[in-house]
Order: C-alpha cells, then sequence, then structure tokens
C-alpha cells in the first residue's frame, strides 16, 4: 500500500516527533508543518478530515482563507516526504475532504511498539515468559519520551495519552514476565522509577513487593505496601484495592510464593480483554467520539460516567461503541468487557440480566460457587470486583433499561457503553443520538471498501448511489460490499439496480447481511396497534408527518396518534426535526410500505388514503378561506371528513400550516391523481391557488393543475374542466409561457359560454387580457377587459369587477392613456376598500406605479409603502417584490439613490424563483436606479439580466425598457 518513496522514511512517535529519510532527520519545516504530520500520525492509514486540522491549528479562530493555507502546509509537507521526488511520491493523500498518511507497519516506531506487544502477550498465554519479556524489552526501547512531546491540542494530546498509557501497560507487563520467569536482578530500581512515575498505579508497588518478598526482604515488601496505603488514602480517600490488599496479607502470613497477576492462568488474563475486533472501515462520527471520549477524560466524581448510544437500525451503534472502546482501552488498562444483550436479535431473545452478571463474574475470576443465585447479590459482587478497578463495559444492543441498570458498576473509575435502537432512561446517562452519515463520511466509506479509483471514475454515480442508501451506514457498507465482489460491475449497474423503489431493499443484500432483515427485528419489536400505524406511514405522502395526519390516515383520535408516533420516535423508527412533525428514513418508509402491502388489504389501504385526502382538503379549505380574494370556482363540495379539520385562529395561523404542509399537499394530490380520489385532486389544484400565488409557486401549480385537469375529464364534469382549464392558462401565463396560456384560455372560453358560467368566461377573459399585454398587443387586452367587465357587473361580483379595472388601468397606462388609467385605477382601488380582503394591497400597488409613471413620485412612494406594509403582512412574495420595486423606481427619480438600490436588491431577492415578468421588472427598475446613481457599469449587467428574461417569455414592455436601457448606459459606460 506505501508507496517507494515510504520505503526510505521512518517516523517516530514515541518521544519528540521526527521523520528519517535514509537514516537522516527530515526538517519538517515549523511547529504547524509537525502538528499537522503529527495528527495525520496518529491517525496513519486513516482519513483525518480538513475540519480537525482546522480545529488543532486555529482552535476557535481560523483564519478566512484557512483552506487555502492548510492546503499550502500539506503541500508543503509533502514536498518534505519526498526527498529527491515529486509531492506526487509522498505518502500523504487526499481524500474527500480529508487528508491520509500511508505509513508501513515497519516504517513507524508506535506501529513496531504494538506489534511488540502484541507478540509478547501471545508468548506470554503459550506460557513462554522469556521469549514476552525479550520482546517488550525490544518494544520498550523504542520509548525516547512522552508520545508527541512538546505539542499541543485536544485530539494530539489526547492521543498522545493514550499511547503514553500503551506504554505504562507494556511496563507493568514486561515486570510481571520478567518475575513470573524468575529474571529478577536489575528490577527493583526499574520498578522504583515506574513508581515514581506513577505513585497510583498499584500494578508497579505489587510487583516490587513480590520482588521484595522473592529476595527475602519481608521489611521492605511491606514498607512498600504501607507508602501505597498512605498516597492512596492521602490522594484518593481509599484504601489499596484488594489485589493489593491480598498480596499485603500474603506477605504477612509467610505465603513462600505470594500470587502475581498471571498465577491464576493466563486464560483469566486474556478474558479481561474482551472487546470485539476493531471496524477498519470507521469513517467519521467525531462529533459523537468527542462525547464518547469527553465522557472518559472528564475528571471523576462519585457517579459512575455512564454513556447511552442510540439511533435506528444500521446507523452504526455497535460500530462508534466498539471504536470508541479501543480508543479507549488505554485508559482503562484493568478490563474492557464487552456483552450483546440481543436486544435486537433474530431467533434469540434478550438476555437475562442475571445470567449476564454471572458470565461477567466469571470472565473477573469469580469461581461459580462464589456467584450468588439472585440477580442482586450477583450484581452487589460484581460492584465490588470493580470497586478499584479502572474498567470499561460495552452493553451492546438494550431492549430496555432493566437490562442494563443491573450491570452497572459503582466506581466512578470505570465507564459504560450502552447501545440500544431505543431511548432509554438510564439514569445519569449521557445520551449520543446517532444520525446517518454526512454526505462526505458516506463517501469515504464507500472509497474504503470499493476503491478510489472506481469512487473517481463515477462521482456523480457514487453520490446518487449514496443518496438511494439514504447514507445509513449500513447501506453504504452493503451496497459497497456488493461491488466490491462484483469488480466488472460499474456503480452506474448498481444504481440503476437501486432505482426501482420495489427492489431497492431485495439489491441491498450481500453475503448474510441485508438491511431489510435488520429493519424487521425493529418492526416485530412493536406491538400490534403500533405495527399498522408503522405500515401506513409507508403509504403517508409526502416528507413528514404530524398526529393529525397520521389519526386521519389510522381513524383513531389525534392524541391516540400522537401516542404512537412518539412511541416509534422512542423506536428510532421515525425522527423528528421539529416539535410534533414526524419523518422517516427513506429505505424504512420504503420497508413500511412493503409490510403495508404485504400485511394490509387493498380495500383498507385505499379506505385510509381517502381518509387523509379528505381530511387534506376540508382542512386546506379552511385554511385557504382566510387567504382568498376571490370564491371558489364550483369544481365540488369539499367532503366532510371523518378526522375532523385543523382549525385555524386567523390568517397567520393559516399561513403558518400551509407552509408546513405545502410539500405533503402537493404530494396529497399526486397521489390522488394516480387513485380513485379525483375529485380530491380537482378540489386541492384550485384550493391552492390563492397561496401557491401568494409564495410564487407556479411550477407546482401547473402541475396539478394539469393534473386537476385530466381528474376533470375522467369525472365527466366539463364545468370544473373548463375553470380549471382558465386557472391553467393564468399559471402558464405567469410563468412567460405565453403559448400554451392562450391554448388553455381558448378552450375555456366556449366551455364557460356554452356551460352558462359568466364568472368564469369573465375570468378567462381577464386572464387573456393579462396574456395579450404580455405581449404588447393593449388593445385587444383592453376590449377583453371591458368585455369581463360587463359580465362581472351582470353578476354582481364586485371583487372581480375591482380586479379586472385595475389590470385595465395598467393596460391604458401602458398605451400612454395615464390620467384615464389612473382614474380606473382609484375606482379600482375605492371599490376594493370598500370591500376589504387581501385585495387592497396589489391595488394599492397599482396605483402607486402609476403616480410613479406620471412623475408623482412624492405620492407614488406613499401608495408603495402601504402596499409594501398589507402585502408583508399577508406574506405575499410576489406583492412585496412588485412594492419594492415601485419603491426603488421612485426613489431613484427622486435622488435617493442608496435607499433605491437598497429597495431593488431586496425585490431581486425577493423575486428568485418567482414568474419572469416580476424578475425582468426588478432587474430593469434595478438597472435604472444604478444608471441613475452613476454606475453605469452596473446598470448595463442588470439590463441586460432583465432583457434576457423578456426575450424568452415575450414580454414586450420589458423588451423595450431593456434594451433602452442597455443603449443609454453603453453609451456613458463607453465615454
Amino acid at each position: 500500500m506505501t508507496l517507494e518513496a515510504d520505503e526510505d522514511l521512518y517516523f517516530r512517535a514515541l518521544g519528540p516527533l521526527t521523520v528519517e529519510w535514509r537514516g537522516q532527520p527530515v526538517d519538517l519545516g515549523g511547529p504547524q508543518r509537525t502538528l499537522v504530520l503529527a495528527l495525520l500520525l496518529s491517525h496513519a492509514n486513516q482519513p483525518v478530515s480538513m475540519d480537525v486540522l482546522v480545529d488543532e491549528l486555529w482552535r476557535d479562530a481560523p483564519p478566512r482563507s484557512y483552506r487555502v493555507q492548510l492546503q499550502g502546509l500539506v503541500s508543503d509537507l509533502r514536498r518534505r516526504l519526498a526527498p529527491g521526488g515529486s509531492r506526487a511520491a509522498a505518502p500523504i493523500v487526499t481524500r474527500s475532504s480529508a487528508y491520509l498518511l500511508e505509513v508501513a507497519a515497519d516504517r513507524y516506531d508506535l506501529e513496531q511498539f504494538q506489534a511488540g506487544a502484541r507478540a509478547a502477550g501471545k508468548a506470554r498465554t503459550a506460557g513462554d515468559n522469556a521469549t514476552a519479556v525479550r520482546l517488550l524489552r525490544t518494544a520498550l526501547a523504542l520509548w525516547r519520551g512522552p508520545a508527541f512531546s512538546g505539542l499541543t491540542g485536544r485530539v494530539i494530546e489526547h492521543s498522545a495519552a493514550a499511547m503514553d498509557e500503551a506504554r505504562v501497560d507494556a511496563a507493568a507487563e514486561y515486570a510481571d514476565a520478567r518475575i513470573t520467569d524468575g529474571q529478577l536482578d536489575g528490577l527493583t530500581p526499574e520498578l522504583v522509577r515506574l513508581i515514581a512515575e506513577r505513585p497510583l498505579d498499584e500494578r508497579f508497588s505489587r510487583h516490587l513487593m513480590t520482588v521484595h518478598s522473592r529476595l527475602g526482604r519481608r521489611s521492605d515488601a511491606l514498607a512498600v505496601y504501607r507508602e501505597l496505603q498512605r498516597r492512596t488514602v492521602a490522594e484518593l480517600g481509599i484504601e489499596p484495592s484488594t489485589q493489593s490488599q491480598e498480596l499485603h496479607r500474603r506477605i504477612l502470613t509467610g505465603d513462600p510464593q505470594p500470587p502475581t497477576p498471571h498465577n491464576a492462568g493466563q486464560a483469566l488474563e486474556s478474558a479481561y480483554r474482551h472487546l470485539p475486533p476493531d471496524i477498519a472501515e470507521f469513517v467519521g462520527r467525531r462529533r459523537e467520539l468527542a462525547a464518547l471520549m469527553g465522557a472518559a477524560t472528564s475528571p471523576p466524581d462519585t457517579a459512575v460516567p455512564i454513556v447511552t448510544v442510540e439511533g435506528m437500525a444500521g446507523v452504526g451503534k455497535t460500530r462508534l461503541a466498539v471504536h470508541a472502546a479501543h480508543r479507549l482501552s488505554a485508559i482503562y488498562p484493568d478490563g474492557q468487557f464487552y456483552v450483546d444483550l440481543h436486544g435486537f436479535t433474530e431467533d434469540s431473545a434478550p438476555a437475562d440480566p442475571g445470567e449476564v452478571l454471572e458470565s461477567l463474574l466469571r470472565l473477573l475470576g469469580v469461581p461459580p460457587s462464589g456467584i450468588p443465585e439472585k440477580i442482586e447479590a450477583r450484581a452487589a459482587v460484581f460492584r465490588d470486583r470493580l470497586s478499584e478497578q479502572r474498567v470499561l463495559l460495552v452493553v451492546d444492543n438494550a431492549a430496555e433499561e432493566s437490562q442494563v441498570n443491573p450491570l452497572l458498576p459503582a466506581n466512578p473509575g470505570c465507564l459504560v457503553i450502552v447501545t440500544s435502537r431505543r431511548s432509554l432512561a438510564v439514569d445519569g446517562a449521557h445520551t449520543v443520538r446517532l444520525d446517518v452519515l454526512h454526505r462526505e463520511e458516506s463517501l469515504d466509506l464507500l472509497t474504503m471498501i470499493v476503491g478510489r479509483d472506481r469512487v473517481t471514475a463515477e462521482p456523480s454515480a457514487a453520490d446518487a448511489l449514496l443518496a438511494r442508501c439514504g447514507h445509513l451506514p449500513l447501506a453504504v457498507a452493503v451496497a459497497a460490499r456488493r461491488l466490491r465482489a462484483r469488480p466488472a460491475w460499474p456503480i452506474s449497474h448498481l444504481l440503476s439496480r437501486l432505482t426501482d423503489e420495489n427492489r431497492r431493499l431485495d439489491e441491498l443484500s450481500v453475503g448474510g447481511r441485508a438491511v431489510q432483515g435488520v429493519l424487521a427485528l425493529s418492526y416485530r419489536a412493536l406491538a400490534p396497534d403500533r405495527r399498522r400505524l408503522f405500515r401506513l406511514l409507508g403509504v403517508h405522502p409526502g416528507n413528514d408527518v404530524t398526529a393529525a395526519s397520521m389519526a386521519a390516515l389510522v381513524g383513531c383520535e389525534p392524541a391516540a396518534a400522537q401516542l404512537a408516533l412518539e412511541s416509534l420516535l422512542d423506536e428510532h423508527l421515525v425522527q423528528q426535526a421539529e416539535a410534533d412533525r414526524y419523518q422517516m428514513h427513506d429505505l424504512l418508509r420504503e420497508y413500511a410500505a412493503r409490510r403495508c402491502l404485504t400485511e394490509d388489504t387493498e380495500d383498507s389501504i385505499a379506505a385510509a388514503k381517502r381518509r387523509l385526502l379528505d381530511w387534506y382538503v376540508a382542512t386546506t379549505d379552511a385554511a385557504t378561506r382566510l387567504i382568498r380574494r376571490f370564491p371558489l370556482p364550483p369544481v365540488g363540495q369539499p367532503p366532510a371528513p371523518e378526522a375532523p379539520p385543523v382549525e385555524f385562529a386567523d390568517e397567520q395561523h393559516a399561513l403558518t400550516w400551509l407552509d408546513a404542509e405545502y410539500a405533503n399537499l402537493i404530494a396529497a394530490a399526486r397521489t390522488a391523481s394516480s387513485g380513485p380520489c379525483q375529485r380530491q385532486v380537482l378540489l386541492l389544484a384550485h384550493l391552492l391557488q390563492p397561496y401557491q400565488i401568494r409564495r410564487g409557486h407556479t411550477d407546482d401549480s401547473i402541475e396539478i393543475l394539469l393534473r386537476a385537469e385530466t381528474a376533470a375529464r375522467q369525472l365527466d364534469d366539463p364545468g370544473a374542466e373548463a375553470h380549471t382549464l382558465t386557472e391553467l392558462g393564468q399559471a402558464y401565463n405567469t410563468a412567460g409561457r405565453t403559448d400554451p396560456a392562450l391554448t388553455q384560455l381558448r378552450q375555456a372560453l366556449p366551455l364557460h359560454h356554452t356551460l352558462g358560467q359568466p364568472d368564469g368566461e369573465g375570468i378567462t377573459r381577464n386572464n387573456l387580457a393579462l396574456v395579450y399585454r404580455r405581449l404588447g398587443r393593449h388593445h385587444e387586452a383592453i376590449a377583453e377587459y371591458h368585455r369581463a367587465i360587463t359580465l362581472f357587473r351582470s353578476t354582481g361580483d364586485r371583487q372581480w369587477e375591482a380586479a379586472v379595472l385595475s389590470n385595465l388601468s395598467i393596460d391604458l397606462h401602458l398605451l400612454g392613456r395615464d390620467r384615464e388609467a389612473l382614474d380606473q385605477a382609484k375606482r379600482a382601488l375605492a371599490l376594493q376598500r370598500k370591500l376589504g380582503g387581501p385585495g387592497v394591497a396589489s391595488l394599492e400597488n397599482n396605483v402607486g406605479l402609476l403616480h410613479a409613471r406620471l412623475g408623482r413620485h412624492p405620492e407614488a412612494v406613499r401608495y408603495a409603502q402601504r402596499a409594501l406594509a398589507l402585502q408583508h403582512r399577508t406574506g405575499s412574495r410576489p406583492g412585496q417584490a412588485n412594492a419594492l420595486a415601485n419603491l426603488a423606481f421612485s426613489y431613484a427619480r427622486l435622488g435617493r439613490h442608496k435607499a433605491a438600490i437598497r429597495a431593488g436588491l431586496a425585490a431581486l431577492d425577493l423575486a428568485r424563483g418567482l414568474s419572469p415578468d416580476i424578475q425582468s421588472n426588478v432587474l430593469n427598475t434595478l438597472g435604472e436606479a444604478y444608471f441613475l446613481a452613476g454606475d453605469h457599469e452596473t446598470a448595463l449587467r442588470h439590463h441586460r439580466a432583465a432583457l434576457a428574461i423578456a426575450d424568452r417569455i415575450d414580454e414586450a414592455d420589458e423588451q423595450a425598457r431593456g434594451r433602452a436601457g442597455i443603449e443609454k448606459a453603453t453609451i456613458l459606460a463607453a465615454g
């Protein structure tokens, strides 16, 4: 794995950090470069994120150019680590948002030390203490001082502390092996030095007592114990451990061979190191790891530190716990234990805590005869055995608190890490909640398993694959292993297989691991009523749910749905980004839908969907009643839902609900259009119109209205079809698509006339006039407005009459008939003020616009300011953008250039994503403001952008305005 240049490099971290190239020291170039290398070396052959490097280099105050500076430091390190070669030959490689230092085991003193210690452990297990002594002596000789001495920083100091603990453990093992092998000569001064270094580490005092006793120096051995007792009482307030007390007793009674920790047999010693192997493919989890490490390194009080790691199935709880335990092992030298409580294990009942305690006590050396029958007594013995020990206990896969509580030690020098799919209420525990991986972490995991070449060859496919896996660690790992086992498959091939949601879970399986099987364990642990709600979550349209929507879907009371959802939240089967709204991971949603299709009948699923759609229609009707300017077209009567709709106190309450539910409402309309609920899609399409206009959701409006048009035809409802075509034509016009707008409106017009719908005909003629305005056909537009006004007066619809009069005023102005335009605008505003409602704001704005075009800018500003306040109150983005544009227009001509540009920029920010005619108007207005302020280059840029949009949508007036602005700005910019 190492590059050719690595064969000449040797890294030393067991003391001051040094690097040698062919035996000669390498100049690392200063403290920052040395610290970067130390961080990479402390995680050799693992990616170190740029965030970690930046935090260590600059703490909480990184410079603005930190990324450039970090890249410069790494680039220079590469040069220094490739003497005589290119940077490409250096062992530092770039990963996604991370760097990795490739180091061979035989070229790094820490790796050699660890290999020697492992080999010595094997030799001792085999009873070959002489070989163990030789191996440990060689390993300890590699140390030249404290690890990474002279370097500071949270991460590097933590790594150095763990390395130093490993050295102390090796020194203790070395002394024990020499004692066991009878090599006592010269051991006494070494043990005295170690006691001075670690006065509270009782192992060295016990070893020295044993050496003195073996050499016949009983009084010296007893003196060592008295000194140890004095220190522990003075500094810790406790007596020495039971092991030390037992050795003291044996020496007092004249036992010729006081026992050493290895006299009980090597098998027992090995049982104290009980962790499963660490995972080579561990990535990310920096914040969560820091929380776990912090629990271990914080100053202990009187309570044992407990950390519970929670999260959904497959999110990597066990991986994190085991990885953290391995990193912490040096801090807990008296033992690291792992127990699986089988809370969620196929074909296995949850483990009985009494049986688990029996197993732990045996590992701790308690003979069967010393293990009590009752669980309380076993827990007491367990706590006693750990009372003086620094032990780490990983309790994996817990089902409930009653499994965990008996296993908790009382000694604050211990650490307990508990993992569970449920939210556990363990007293005093710090909770670490795991979510899915970040995109960069997922990419690192995929790269580790599949290989960098395949990932870099298909970066887009790799990103899409990770998204299809929902960045769930188990799913990413399974997909990656499938690719590794099939080298002929490009990533895009597996991606294509995962695109079909009906088979995605089947594809996420390799060997004996399957995502679906892991999810099934959580599902089977639920009570029957919770299972039903979980299944129906899979068919709920949209991104999230509420208790009210689930009550409608399930057919229960909202309070019961709330309890069930909170229960699923505790099981980590749903997530919560904000209060009272619940989300599901994509793979869990797919699994729930699959279970629903398997366990529920088609009729029951259809009935549940209809209940939900009826509830959404009724609640949307209640919400939009408070913001509608015009009555709902006659496209059907909103149904009376089984579940009561939400009641709204005021307009703001209604808008808040619509904002929160909007994505779900669009999804509900799509669901309705694909099934038997065609009337519901018709109703939703028309009910949502006032909200979509306020928020500028034109594309969604077109999509849902097209579905509503199909529904009307399937229902054989020509009246609903006509009204839908009218709304669809207006939506197309708002989007700047004049050709389909004309097509829809010309289809709607004869339908309304034939069916005797004067209101629909009047709206259609108004909308047709607006298309003509965009095309510059103002005379035709004015004729249509007059026909519409006649129709609305015949029906007594004063709201629409006011709206059409206001529209008429704009086209009159565009023909230069400004005084007539202002009269019509004022008549419209006066009528609308009598009627009240949300129409006042837009009409105020229109009157202000006409004042501005007539050069009456102080009056125009007053109208625009009132309109802006009203539009802000109603939350209308288009209305606010237009009002701000009008303010910018008048401010610029009043010489208030800064205020004009501020208002124009605010309008431009609001106009993003709105209809193109608004965007072109705002851009032209801002161009004029910059021109009048003397910034001709910026004016030119804005006019060109406005003209490009106006050309695309055939907006004649904005085209003319843009060309005029470009001509003026070009002349002055060039001069």
